[in-house]
């Protein structure tokens, strides 16, 4: 029985190996893009700031901030041919109110004075280029879904690796722990492989399975739905809410509607707002509310844009597993739930995951060109001795 374990631990072992193999060879350079490009994705905010003062720079910093319906009115009177999709605060961004238009372009303003301190595609600035990099490959939308799978391939390696990690006898565990960097090159290669995927095993695996989800999303909402027991056209209704319109229906102001929401929150501020895009359209305020993750709590109300009447909300019953969604996906893959210290661990594990393939890489390079080698010497040994064979028969031929 003992030994039979034995005969199954070890045929088990050895199919994982195949898969760790094959999977890292497949998904590798992939991944080793992914992980340094998210890598910087951490800090795209403060980065985004670093790299181009003369957008975010306020030298009014320090003042009393301008509320969404000021910056707003200043908006339309400078700017009354700006087709407006929505407008949210960019916390991280030095408090710049963020607007998108609907032709792709994003203008960054002065929080303190409403003036627009730049017009920007943001795909064509540097961390926009990194964040399509990472999120597309340049090849969207094929790259998307190429991101993806490689994502999943990252959390099949992880667990796949872990059972690689366990050594064959017990009294070895004390050694995969830790580095022996008394050794030699390859040796340290391999422990430093087996040590960082071991470490970083649980951080990196979320981050992967976050990243698949972030990238099926479409494909993950309906099964929330499904959950929830809603049809799937439930979600095309979300995003088509209706405003109540009548003759010489006057829209609220920002401020009212801002009001309405706060009263729906205990606490709540509101982030962002996506205007309607015509006379029966909605308006969609996003609300922070206080929460355990530092990101906070994330509610979406639909407002209608003559009577305030809340005509959808997030916090419907239908809507609570997708909100969870929202509220955490996005934060654990980017490391944003617990604020500093996740943000600075995510960090780490995207580095650690771009090693754990080069290192592999190293670890595999040797032993794929000996295995090529020992092929090319038994198909040589095989040709001799095919080749005797023929010689000896053409021998016995001539005697005859």
């Amino acid at each position: 029985m003992k030994s039979s374990l034995k005969r199954a631990a070890r045929h088990q072992k050895h199919w994982y190996g195949k898969w760790h193999t094959w999977a890292g060879i497949t998904a590798g350079m992939i991944l080793i893009i992914v992980s340094l490009t998210g890598s910087f994705l951490v800090f795209e905010d403060e980065l985004d700031v670093w790299l181009n003062p003369e957008l975010f720079d306020f030298e009014e910093k320090g003042q009393a901030i301008l509320s969404f319906q000021n910056v707003i009115t200043k908006l339309k009177e400078d700017y009354p041919d700006w087709d407006m999709g929505g407008i949210y605060m960019a916390e991280k961004r030095n408090h710049a109110y963020i607007l998108y238009l609907h032709d792709g372009e994003q203008a960054i303003i002065n929080p303190y004075t409403a003036e627009v301190t730049g017009v920007r595609i943001y795909r064509e600035s540097v961390m926009g280029f990194i964040r399509h990099l990472h999120r597309t490959l340049f090849i969207p939308p094929f790259g998307k879904y190429l991101v993806g799978t490689s994502s999943l391939i990252c959390a099949i390696l992880m667990i796949t690796g872990l059972r690689l990690w366990i050594p064959k006898k017990w009294k070895h565990l004390k050694a995969r722990f830790g580095i022996r960097w008394s050794g030699n090159k390859k040796r340290i290669n391999f422990d430093l492989h087996n040590s960082l995927g071991f470490y970083f095993s649980p951080v990196i695996t979320l981050i992967s399975i976050t990243g698949v989800v972030i990238t099926f999303s479409q494909f993950v909402f309906l099964f929330l739905f499904l959950l929830s027991f809603k049809s799937p056209q439930s979600i095309a209704s979300i995003f088509d809410q209706k405003s109540n319109y009548y003759e010489n229906a006057k829209a609220l102001s920002i401020d009212e509607l801002e009001a309405i929401v706060e009263k729906q929150v205990e606490g709540g501020i509101l982030m962002g707002i996506n205007f309607p895009h015509d006379s029966v359209g909605t308006y969609g305020m996003n609300v922070l509310a206080p929460a355990v993750a530092k990101t906070g709590d994330h509610c979406m109300f639909w407002l209608d844009q003559y009577s305030g009447e809340v005509v959808y909300s997030s916090e419907s019953k239908d809507l609570k597993l997708g909100k969870m969604y929202l509220n955490w996906i996005t934060p654990i893959h980017y490391g944003t739930f617990g604020g500093l210290p996740t943000r600075i661990l995510a960090l780490i594990a995207s580095l650690v995951t771009a090693t754990l393939f080069i290192t592999g890489f190293i670890i595999w390079l040797p032993r794929w060109k000996k295995s090529g080698n020992i092929s090319i010497k038994r198909v040589s040994v095989a040709k001799k001795t095919k080749a005797k064979a023929v010689e000896n028969e053409l021998e016995s031929e001539e005697v005859l």
